[in-house]
């Protein structure tokens, strides 16, 4: 199976870069292409900046604002797919966001990943959020006309009247097959991206994998509102995860090696295991900084 990167970007083209090194340094040989959604009018200094990063630049050149690409970036994924991604090499896409922090290699981050399988991060049914997830729970008027607008599309277009399922869109891996079919049949402009895949996922009888350590943390959920630190590593809500947790993960033999959100340069000359203890402890004996 070859596993190749789509690096989802539109802003901050330092951050950009310094994610981009890591990933070249830690990935040698694996193709990363680049999917720039942010303002049409800066994608030609997108490139320049970033280009020389990529096996492949695309921008998506449709006029939208950046509310409606980030309820709908399944269409950005569709349209780089359609225009530029069905012809190139690749088996499995795993979706690298701009401020995600990859912390090892791709090949042992989903060394669980089986050929033609789909991934998402917090994938569950409906009936677990939907009293709590703003998303489902109907307390939004436009959000529910929207999901209700999906759920009429899904009956109309494919005859499904099943349960929707739904994620947090932070670490996925989309197959070929999927992307094929989804641009097929025409990513719909009604509901989020985050129950619009896996949904459609199970449309096309798509196999999940589910064998993975990637467990994000739902903020509206009740139960875990309060969660610790180490708990909301992978988080949906913009809630920046410190450097000194984030060392603190790396630090640990089994802590996890995707971080979201992480907006600002990392250091890449960081490396996880003995050099993340060793500084975790200089940094709280001493309290000082290091450069980044």
């Amino acid at each position: 199976m070859q596993i190749a990167v789509l690096f989802w970007f539109y802003k901050d083209f330092d951050v950009c870069e310094n994610r981009l090194a890591a990933l070249r340094a830690n990935n040698p040989g694996i193709r990363i292409y680049g999917l720039y959604g942010g303002d049409p009018g800066e994608a030609g200094e997108a490139e320049r900046r970033l280009g020389r990063w990529f096996d492949d630049f695309y921008a998506f050149a449709e006029e939208r604002d950046p509310h409606w690409k980030w309820k709908h970036g399944d269409a950005l994924i569709a349209a780089w797919h359609r225009d530029r991604g069905h012809a190139l090499a690749w088996d499995s896409l795993v979706i690298v966001q701009w401020d995600m922090l990859m912390l090892a290699p791709v090949s042992r981050l989903f060394a669980t990943l089986q050929p033609g399988q789909i991934l998402f991060s917090g994938l569950r049914p409906a009936r677990e959020v939907e009293g709590w997830w703003g998303w489902l729970n109907g307390a939004d008027p436009d959000k529910r006309a929207d999901r209700d607008a999906f759920l009429a599309y899904l009956e109309d277009t494919h005859g499904y009247r099943g349960e929707l399922l739904c994620c947090l869109f932070i670490v996925a891996c989309l197959p070929r097959r999927f992307l094929d079919l989804y641009v097929a049949a025409g990513p719909p402009e009604v509901g989020f991206l985050e129950y619009k895949l896996p949904t459609m996922a199970r449309i096309f009888g798509i196999p999940f994998c589910e064998d993975h350590p990637y467990r994000p943390w739902w903020a509206s959920n009740p139960a875990t509102r309060q969660a610790p630190a180490r708990e909301r590593l992978l988080n949906a809500v913009g809630d920046d995860i410190a450097f000194d947790t984030v060392l603190a993960e790396m630090a640990r033999p089994d802590g996890l090696r995707i971080i979201h959100p992480y907006r600002r340069p990392f250091p890449n000359w960081l490396r996880t295991g003995v050099p993340a203890r060793a500084l975790s402890t200089l940094r709280r004996l001493t309290g000082r900084t290091i450069p980044r």
